[in-house]
């Protein structure tokens, strides 16, 4: 016979946090003229998604404070779409799996309509066409038309909590910026400090680049090589 346990349950599930706290919204705006490369370089190469994580379209770009999603019931990922604001960017935790859509064109037009900046999967999209008619960035390991039976385990879920997405833990209020390289999550309390320092990064650049561009631009290094025991001939 078959035993079924019930009882004790982890403590994230079926549990719903409906406020969060977030960034400054001027934090968000400087990270939002940076691109995933410079952050990851800025945070110790810490942050990034795994590459699996990708645009599902040409040219999307998002940056948004993160309203956070485990399970991959509609009921309870219905409530997680209510609780965005405008900027925000949903991250559904959905295991990683490939091969079962956990989003598709009608929450895009619910995500869309409440003015969210984007969406990132840590699983499958579908409905590709739609999505990209509507001009939501989505970023998901992979596309396809097949979706869930549903209810799919309802009272397994939660919202804004912390989550895993993409190999990364990401906490409610972490800022998501999003390129075509892929996604980098920049933790909440660190988001203003960060955003004042790329932002002088970022206007050092030209003149950096300037210089590099140059035909008699030399990095200096022939002496480090040749200490480290190389021969020039």
């Amino acid at each position: 016979m078959a035993t079924t346990i019930t009882g004790v349950r982890h403590p994230k599930l079926g549990h719903i946090v409906t406020e969060i706290e977030r960034p400054p919204a001027d934090a968000v705006l400087k990270l939002s003229r940076c691109y995933t490369g410079l952050i990851s370089d800025s945070l110790g190469k810490l942050g990034p998604m795994q590459e699996e994580i990708r645009p599902l379209g040409p040219g999307m770009r998002m940056c948004g404070p993160a309203v956070t999603y485990h399970g991959d019931d509609w009921t309870a990922r219905k409530m997680a779409m209510e609780l965005l604001r405008p900027g925000d960017v949903l991250v559904i935790d959905a295991g990683g799996s490939r091969d079962y859509a956990s989003f598709g064109d009608f929450s895009a037009t619910v995500v869309k309509g409440r003015g969210a900046a984007g969406v990132v999967i840590d699983g499958a999209s579908r409905d590709l066409e739609g999505i990209l008619q509507l001009g939501l960035p989505v970023f998901a390991r992979a596309v396809t038309p097949r979706n869930r039976h549903y209810p799919a385990g309802p009272e397994n879920c939660y919202v804004n909590l912390p989550v895993a997405c993409g190999g990364v833990i990401v906490h409610p209020g972490d800022v998501i910026v999003g390129d075509a390289d892929g996604v980098v999550v920049v933790p909440r309390e660190i988001a203003a400090d960060l955003g004042d320092q790329l932002e002088r990064e970022l206007e050092s650049e030209p003149d950096k680049r300037q210089r590099l561009s140059g035909p008699g631009f030399s990095f200096g290094v022939r002496g480090e090589l040749e200490a480290l025991g190389y021969r020039f001939d």
